[in-house]
Order: C-alpha cells, then structure tokens, then sequence
C-alpha cells in the first residue's frame, strides 16, 4: 500500500521478552535465539518490501516487548535500515521502548548514536510491593537508576510509563509514585488504569479468586491524582494517559489519534494509509514463514469508509485535551459531522461528559474518566 501522507510514522514491533508479566495482553514472547535471529531477518525482508523512499518519515518507534532486550547494536542496524527505506526528515521523533533491567550505559550510549532520541521507560511504579504484584523483573531502586544512567548518557527525552488500579494498589502509593516520577522530571509520563486483559495469568487469577480490582471509586480517585499533581508539576494533560513538559508530547502517538498515517512493520503490527487498514501476522512463526516466500505478512486488511474512519477518528480524538472540531472532521472525511453527532453532542452534554464549543467538543474531566462510556455513546 502506498502512502499518502506527506509525513508517515513507523511503528518497529519487536515482540521479545524476558518473560511474560502476568497482566500483559501484548503481542510479545519470552526471548529465545533462534527465533530472534530468524524474525530479524524477516523484518529486514519487510522493511525493503514496503521501503518507499519518497515519502517522509517524521517519528519512527520502537515498541514490544522489550526491544532494549537486543543488543544497542541489532537495534542500530534495523534503524538504520528503516532510514534507508524510507526518507526521515531532519528532527525526526525515534522512539524507543525499554525495562530498566535490559538498560546499561553502554547500550544507552550506542542507541543514542544510532540515532534514537526518546526513551520510553516502563517504570510502571516506584513501589516495591506493587512492582512485586505486577510481576515485573526490576524494583524501584533499579527504575531510578536507569533514568539516571539516561541523563548520563545524553537523553534529553525520556518517558515514563506508570500503572495505576493495581490489585491490592492504595491511593497512597499510587499517590507516591507520582511524587517520585515528578522528583525524576521526564520529559514524558504515561498513566495507565490497569485492566485485565484476555488471556493473561492476571485474568486466571481473577476467575480463581485469587486477585480483586481496587474497585471503580479508588481507580477514579487515583486518576483524579495524576491530573492534579502532574498539571500542578507543569504536565500538559494532552491526552487521557498522556502528560507532557511543553513541547515533549509523543508525536507518533499523536499520529494514532489524529487519524495520520503509519507503517507497522513486525509480528502484529499494524498499519493505516490511503484509506485502508492493515494488520500482519500476530505469531512470530508465521510472520517469519510468509516473509521467507517473498510475501507481505498481511492476515487482515480492510478499506475504511466515510462513516467508519470518521466515527474511528471522532473517538479518538475526543480523547485528547483538545477534543474534536466537528466540522474539520466532517471536511476530511466528507461527510456532515456537526448534523449527524448532533444528538450524541447534546446527550454528552447533558450528562456533563462533554462541553461543546462552536463545532469544537470537549470532554470534561468526568467524560476523560469514562472515555469508554464516552464512546459507547458516540457510536450509539
């Protein structure tokens, strides 16, 4: 598919791991070398099948996995493939996604001479306990110190993930690992409600008894936190889990909500351009195989309707501080937005879940809180 965006991201999956963490609902495996060595190769085959070097990239990511669980130097050379196939423009957003426990100065260093310029940490918390109840392979101590080991080594970009609504998680220590991520100062913070995905040891467990939600008033009361402290600390709120120093919001992430378009290359990846939607293989093996017979790994594809993209685009963007101009919408997407949203608008209203300014729409804090309501009502 060709894009036709002047500015195209590209998303780089990278589905390895040190291990599955019991909530994880991703598409990612525990590392093993063979397959590393044979997927490599086949995103290598990927990135020069879908190589269109007359169009522009401006923000090219990383993510997983624990892309950092490769050597600096692997993740160097697919980088610089990605920046022969296709034209990166000078400033370009390259984002890469990491554990601090696959982070050292060396690799640190390399990766910031390969040319990546943002770091996104997956913190998840600066508590012991709950780090220990997330099953994740580091503690706070360690988290701490990859940030620093990232300042060390020249990155001027860094993002922190945080999970909130952790089974046996109090408002307190969500409340002071918010304190400690401000103390940190990221560029970035992301936020995230813990929800227990399909398929997942957490979703076992729960089935089981064995673990219960913090319940719907101490999730509300912790996302009320992070509002409040972060803005207070000068984060820009610009997106329901997103936080921002001034001029450090995620750009390629923007592209997903902003209806742009995207190159997804690796297992699971997807992608959206020209007007269709397009997903690859999920299992690693068969993304190899179908690379290795010279043919794209597409398993799902399908071409978006007026309607279609423009209800996935109002949805998306009724996420962001800044919300959705209706009639904007309605222009590219060729279709009346104001007159057919019109009920759903005053209905959001009503409830106070949303402000309507002009053609502008807004959701409220309330709205942000209950963004999946929010969309049930848009769709309805």
């Amino acid at each position: 598919m060709k894009a036709s965006s002047a500015m195209l991201g590209i998303y780089i999956h990278i589905p390895f791991c040190a291990g599955k963490c019991p909530y994880c609902g991703f598409n990612s495996r525990p590392a093993d070398a063979s397959v590393i060595e044979c997927y490599l190769a086949a995103l290598h085959e990927e990135i020069v099948l879908r190589s269109q070097a007359d169009v522009a990239a401006d923000t090219v990511y990383f993510g997983g996995g624990t892309p950092t669980i490769l050597p600096a130097s692997r993740l160097a050379d697919i980088l610089r493939g990605v920046l022969t196939r296709f034209r990166a423009v000078v400033g370009a957003e390259v984002t890469v996604e990491a554990n601090p426990e696959s982070l050292t100065r060396e690799a640190l260093a390399e990766l910031r001479e390969a040319g990546f310029n943002r770091l996104s940490i997956g913190a998840q918390s600066f508590d012991d306990d709950v780090l220990a109840a997330l099953g994740r392979r580091h503690d706070a101590t360690r988290a701490i110190e990859a940030v620093g080991d990232a300042r060390a080594t020249g990155w001027s970009n860094i993002s922190l993930d945080l999970i909130f609504g952790v089974p046996g998680q109090s408002p307190g220590q969500w409340k002071a690992t918010l304190k400690r991520a401000i103390s940190l100062r990221p560029e970035h913070i992301s936020t995230y409600c813990l929800t227990v995905e399909p398929e997942t040891e957490f979703e076992r467990r729960k089935q089981a008894g064995e673990i219960e939600g913090v319940g719907e008033d101490a999730e509300l009361e912790m996302y009320v936190a992070a509002r409040l402290m972060l803005c207070a600390a000068g984060y820009e709120h610009y997106e329901i889990s997103n936080f921002a120093l001034p001029g450090k919001r995620c750009r390629h992430n923007e592209k997903y909500w902003r209806g742009g378009e995207y190159f997804g290359l690796g297992a699971g990846a997807h992608s959206r351009a020209a007007g269709v939607r397009w997903a690859n293989a999920a299992q690693a093996q068969e993304y190899i195989a179908m690379l290795a017979q010279g043919t794209l790994p597409v398993t799902y594809a399908e071409r978006l309707c007026a309607r279609r993209a423009l209800e996935e685009e109002l949805i998306l963007a009724l996420r962001t501080g800044e919300g959705v101009c209706l009639r904007e919408l309605g222009l590219r997407c060729g279709r009346d937005a104001v007159s057919e949203y019109r009920n759903q608008v005053r209905e959001l209203a009503a409830a106070g879940l949303a402000v309507a300014e002009g053609s502008r729409v807004i959701l409220t804090d309330r709205g942000l809180a209950l963004a999946n309501e929010v969309a049930i009502r848009v769709m309805a």
